[in-house]
């Protein structure tokens, strides 16, 4: 697969097309043939993943996983409870931060979510809450996936990703060996669930949960760092949406904001913050999404795809097409996704087609609730108790850092260092 010819689609209305034709152009033979590269499983588990990968004779493993995770994951009581137990674990990491304390923000970004997300899915006593050092030893895996993905003498050359590999999937060996399902979010529940009909052995649980954990950091963690980053380097930007966290009453300590009756319709009540969200997606989600063709199949009447071959949809092409954005679309504008913006009221009213951070279809990424709350959330816990300074007196966005075929939000280039000051009455109950 990875030899074959490759279709680019860029255009919004043939992207289209290809979702409509999920049974020909599909998704999960990358999953089948990926996964094993990225997580290790052996061939007995290979056999459980590809058999009726596309639902070819009734329901299969991947088809069976992927509904489970949907439905752990869509708005209601399930993705409530998660996000709430996230956001209990943000106090710790608060009450380290004082007044003139410096911090690496995305490096602080990265353990802080790292160490909470986990919590919240895996329950107390995962291997990260066990362990420090697997939140380190994650981060040398994924910066290893293409070289693991390549799959040429691994421990040779991807000797940090291939070990770290290795010690995380027989962590979580461990941990399922001795599951408590009630420690575990719904998500995990339901995985394990599914694992455990099909007939997955625990040390090829804990190497698939490896890969998992891809869908839970790698894309999430720089989300949200550039999410703080371009909101406290626009002082307007930062006094708007506080006042908009201050109208709907997602203020004080993270245990005040997970209690907020509203948790679930953050996006509807603070449209500012989430326009904000899906603009940082728009700029920063730089990957690209991929199918199979499983046969020959005609696209609007005009392309002719051929079996076997590869469709890319780039996420960077449609994101910065002044079609579909208009002039701005280089710029960063906040505002862009507020309904507002329409051409109702004069403004350019965007063609969301071409908007994919969380790709399309019958494959669109089921935990894209979740991470949007943990984004929202987080930047309402951080605005209601912190403000940051630029340590070198600038604020500045660095670039990407394209590192992973498995990702789509890459880290930064650099870090920036950033001086915290608690605001005034912060922290306080309200």
């Amino acid at each position: 697969m990875l030899n074959s010819k490759v279709y680019i689609v860029t255009s919004p209305e043939l992207v289209n097309a290809v979702n409509r034709n999920s049974k020909k152009i599909a998704f999960n033979p990358f999953i089948a043939m990926l996964g094993k590269r990225i997580t290790g499983h052996d061939e007995d588990t290979s056999q459980i993943v590809q058999h009726n990968l596309n639902g070819e004779h009734g329901s299969g493993y991947v088809i069976d996983v992927h509904d489970s995770i949907v439905a752990s994951l869509v708005p209601g009581k399930d993705l409530q409870q998660t996000t709430k137990t996230m956001l209990s674990q943000l106090s710790d990491y608060f009450e380290a931060l004082t007044t003139d304390t410096e911090i690496e923000l995305f490096e602080w970004t990265r353990y802080t979510v790292t160490m909470c997300s986990t919590r919240a899915l895996y329950g107390s006593g995962n291997p990260f809450d066990r362990d420090p050092k697997f939140a380190d030893m994650f981060w040398d895996f994924d910066h290893a996936l293409n070289l693991l993905i390549a799959n040429i003498l691994p421990r040779i050359f991807a000797p940090k990703g291939h070990r770290a590999r290795m010690e995380l999937g027989t962590a979580f060996q461990q941990y399922f060996e001795n599951y408590i399902p009630e420690q575990g979010a719904a998500m995990v529940q339901g995985r394990h669930f599914e694992n455990t009909r099909y007939g997955i052995t625990p040390p090829n649980q804990g190497r698939l949960e490896v890969g998992t954990l891809i869908g839970i950091l790698a894309n999430t963690i720089p989300s949200m760092f550039y999410t703080l980053l371009h909101i406290y380097s626009d002082p307007v930007l930062t006094s708007d949406i506080r006042d908009e966290l201050e109208t709907s009453g997602f203020t004080g300590t993270s245990e005040d904001i997970a209690q907020n009756p509203g948790l679930l319709t953050m996006p509807e009540t603070c449209p500012l913050l989430y326009s904000t969200w899906q603009e940082v997606l728009r700029v920063h989600a730089l990957g690209a999404g991929s199918r199979y063709i499983l046969e020959d199949v005609m696209l609007e009447d005009t392309f002719l795809l051929r079996k076997g071959m590869v469709v890319q949809m780039p996420m960077a092409v449609m994101h910065s097409d002044v079609t579909a954005w208009g002039e701005t679309v280089k710029e960063f504008q906040p505002r862009r996704f507020l309904k507002q913006n329409s051409t109702s009221r004069g403004g350019f009213k965007p063609n969301l087609t071409a908007y994919r951070p969380f790709g399309g279809g019958a494959s669109m990424c089921p935990g894209r609730h979740f991470v949007t709350l943990e984004a929202m959330a987080l930047a309402a816990c951080m605005l209601s108790r912190f403000d940051l300074s630029p340590v070198d007196g600038q604020w500045n966005i660095p670039r990407q850092k394209q590192e992973s075929l498995a990702t789509n939000v890459f880290p930064p280039e650099k870090d920036i260092r950033v001086k915290i000051a608690i605001r005034k009455g912060a922290g306080m109950s309200t």
